[in-house]
């Protein structure tokens, strides 16, 4: 293995323990904090759903602003910064003592992980990586859920044992002390950066300019693919919810949900060599039929074996576009301005992520179910996938 080969897989470990700590903490841990602030203030569930809401929605806020960023100033600069005031958001909201105190430091969260985390993490594997750019990509990005499991589990005892502002904090801790040095010591945008040619590392920069992709057909199915993604997706964020409210223990529904995420956690990997072998837009596509599957799954929940069901399908699906949408988007522009296309194509994401927990608390509050709300984002996952197969350069 030649050292730019070995430098790129050093870059996306540690891309994936970044992952681990930051998104893992900051949003998938999400459903187990809502659980707790429900029981504290007495908040409606259409109400707790903002927060993630507006985290998601700073999130894509900040991503054209971040991809631009990518393509023209140090990545260390954009994802140290990121990093720093993700750990800030933790600790104002472990202070937090109104609905709207809260509010603000998911907003500053949704900022702080939209500079450091999911959308830089891939600009940098596209980069890096060429022919098994796909596998990479899902091996990176699955910190996301290997992060999520470990770090509800861990919220979740956090919780019981000290209190809903002591878990806050605690998740401030590694953002700071460990991903916050590596960011500004390992990672490099490029392997020019490092005095490095290009091996298993990306081939050299071609593709799109920004008004080209504007243009692109293909690249508007896949803005579409993934808005219909984050709706269908987002209502995932009532399950542990939607589980305590049909009869099970919230450490049971804990549990379940952090079974979900280390599902994904092989999911996004799995469905990347898919994606490598039969092409980034079918692989979607796949995923998106499999996400409609989940919902369906879902409405069983009451008997514990189709629970079982439901989080191997939902697993290998769910958070699959994470991984699969940046390769998507490779095959159809190139490298020339991704960071900046992909900053603008993941408002897609945000858009779909914001509105569908929204619309299933909203569903909810008038139905007093969740079975609606499983049955829209169902539907909402079919139309997704056609969109994905549709995507045709």
């Amino acid at each position: 293995m030649k050292r730019s080969d070995r430098m790129a897989w050093v870059i996306a470990a540690g891309l994936f323990v970044s992952l681990f700590f930051l998104w893992g903490g900051g949003y998938n841990t999400s459903p187990v904090f809502l659980g707790a602030l429900l029981k504290a203030f007495g908040w409606s569930h259409s109400k707790v759903a903002w927060m993630p809401a507006v985290l998601v929605l700073a999130v894509g806020i900040t991503g054209p602003l971040a991809g631009w960023l990518l393509d023209h100033i140090d990545v260390r600069i954009v994802m140290g910064s990121g990093a720093a005031l993700t750990g800030a958001s933790f600790i104002a909201a472990s202070r937090a003592t109104t609905f709207g105190e809260l509010l603000i430091a998911y907003v500053l969260l949704g900022v702080g992980l939209g500079a450091s985390s999911w959308l830089p993490a891939s600009v940098v594997i596209a980069n890096w990586f060429g022919e098994r750019r796909g596998t990479a990509l899902g091996l990176a990005t699955a910190g996301m859920e290997s992060g999520g499991m470990v770090m509800a589990f861990t919220v979740g005892y956090i919780i019981s044992q000290y209190g809903w502002r002591a878990a806050y904090f605690a998740l401030s801790i590694p953002a700071i002390v460990l991903v916050l040095p590596f960011l500004a010591i390992v990672v490099r945008g490029r392997p020019e950066e490092t005095g490095q040619k290009a091996g298993e590392s990306s081939e050299p920069l071609q593709g799109l300019e920004v008004s080209e992709a504007i243009r692109n057909r293909a690249v508007w199915l896949l803005f579409v693919a993934q808005l219909l993604w984050g709706l269908s997706a987002g209502a995932v964020i009532h399950f542990v919810a939607y589980l305590t409210g049909i009869g099970y223990t919230l450490r049971f529904a804990t549990a379940a949900y952090g079974a979900l995420a280390g599902l994904a956690a092989l999911g996004k990997p799995t469905m990347g060599i898919l994606g490598d072998r039969v092409g980034g837009k079918n692989a979607l596509g796949i995923a998106l039929l499999l996400i409609a599957v989940s919902h369906i799954l879902v409405l069983g929940a009451d008997h514990a074996w189709l629970v079982v069901i439901y989080l191997l399908v939902a697993g290998i699906s769910i958070a699959s576009p994470v991984a699969l949408v940046p390769l998507v988007l490779t095959e159809l522009v190139g490298l020339r301005r991704f960071g900046t296309i992909y900053g603008g194509v993941q408002l897609s994401a945000t858009l779909g992520l914001f509105g569908g927990p929204l619309i299933a608390g909203r569903l909810y509050d008038l139905t007093h179910t969740y079975s609606a709300s499983f049955e829209v984002a169902m539907l909402i996952a079919v139309a997704g996938a056609a969109a994905s197969f549709l995507c045709v350069a």
